[in-house]
C-alpha cells in the first residue's frame, strides 16, 4: 500500500474548509444586507462575521505555514509604499476592532517604501492584530520604519505586556493554536538579502505600554 502523505491531505482539507468559510461569509453578508439597521440581532451577526473572518485568516495562515515548512512556497517580493500597505491592513481589520470597541491605527513616514512578500506580511500583520485584540485595553497600533538596512514593522497594544518567560512562554501570538509565533518567524526568515535574513522580536511597547511584536525584514543597501 502506498504511504499516505498526511500533510498534503491536511493542507487540502484546510483549503476546502477555507472555501466553506468564504461561502458562509458571503451568505452572512446577504443576511446583514436584508436586515433593518436597528435589528436587535445585528450585533450578534457582526460578532459571528468577525469570528468567521478570523477563522478564514487562520486557514490562510496554515496553508502558508505548510508551504513555508515544506519549502513549497515561492517568495513573491516587490517594493511597496508602506503608507498604502498599512492603510490596507487597517481598513481590512477595522470592523473587527470596532466590534471590540478598540482603536486601531498605523504610523509611518509618508514616503517610506519596503521590499517584501505582500501576502506573507499581510498574514503576519493580521495574525498579530487579531491576537492583540485579546490583550489590548483600548488601542492597537501598527508602525513601520527603516533602520540599519531593515524594514521594521511593529504591532503594539496597550495591554499588560508580556509575562515573564517562566510563567507563560510565547503567549503573544499563540492564541489557541500555538502556531502564530512560529508562522511569523518562518515568514520573516523567508526574507533574505545577501547573507542577511529576517527575524522577529517580542518586546514591550514604548508608546502604548503593552506588548510589541517586531518584524525585521532585510532590505537592499
Amino acid at each position: 500500500m502506498k504511504k499516505i502523505d498526511i500533510s498534503t491531505i491536511l493542507a487540502s482539507a484546510i483549503h476546502e474548509s477555507k472555501n466553506q468559510v468564504g461561502t458562509l461569509l458571503y451568505q452572512l453578508q446577504s443576511l446583514k444586507d436584508s436586515m433593518v439597521s436597528k435589528d436587535v440581532n445585528q450585533k450578534k451577526i457582526v460578532l459571528i462575521e468577525e469570528s468567521l473572518k478570523k477563522l478564514n485568516d487562520e486557514w490562510v495562515e496554515y496553508l502558508y505555514l505548510y508551504r513555508l515548512a515544506s519549502d513549497g512556497y515561492d517568495l513573491h517580493v516587490d517594493t511597496f509604499l508602506l503608507d498604502e500597505f498599512l492603510d490596507d491592513q487597517v481598513f481590512a481589520l477595522q470592523p473587527s476592532a470596532n466590534a471590540r470597541s478598540l482603536e486601531l491605527n498605523y504610523h509611518c513616514d509618508a514616503g517610506l517604501t519596503g521590499t517584501f512578500d505582500e501576502r506573507l506580511m499581510t498574514a503576519v500583520v493580521s495574525t498579530a492584530v487579531y491576537n492583540a485584540f485579546r490583550f489590548a485595553k483600548s488601542k492597537i497600533s501598527i508602525n513601520a520604519k527603516q533602520e540599519n538596512n531593515f524594514l521594521i514593522i511593529s504591532i503594539e497594544d496597550d495591554g499588560q505586556g508580556f509575562k515573564p518567560i517562566e510563567e507563560e512562554p510565547d503567549e503573544f501570538l499563540e492564541g489557541n493554536t500555538g502556531l502564530g509565533l512560529y508562522f511569523a518567524e518562518l515568514s520573516a526568515s523567508a526574507h533574505r538579502t545577501n547573507d542577511t535574513q529576517g527575524y522577529i522580536k517580542k518586546e514591550s511597547s514604548l508608546s502604548l505600554g503593552g506588548a510589541s511584536l517586531i518584524v525585521y525584514l532585510p532590505q537592499e543597501h
